[in-house]
């Protein structure tokens, strides 16, 4: 009985950190693309352009990690 107490509750501290820190990290992804959009909704980093999917994907494969305008 314990043990399923100690066992949900984990589960579920997990759970409510993981919803906390998940929201934190797509906020400063999006961050990071707002500052690279040129305000027609395309992207410019690194001297290419690019639309707001490719740029992205370039994010989520970490090629935008030390990006300038």
């Amino acid at each position: 009985m314990l043990e399923t107490f100690v066992c949900v509750s984990v589960g579920i501290l997990y759970l409510l950190i993981s919803i906390f820190t998940a929201d934190d990290q797509s906020s400063k992804a999006n961050e990071q693309l707002d500052k690279l959009d040129d305000g027609m909704g395309n992207i410019i980093a690194d001297g290419e352009h690019m639309t707001l999917e490719e740029a992205e994907d370039a994010q989520s494969r970490g090629e935008l990690y030390d990006t300038y305008y």
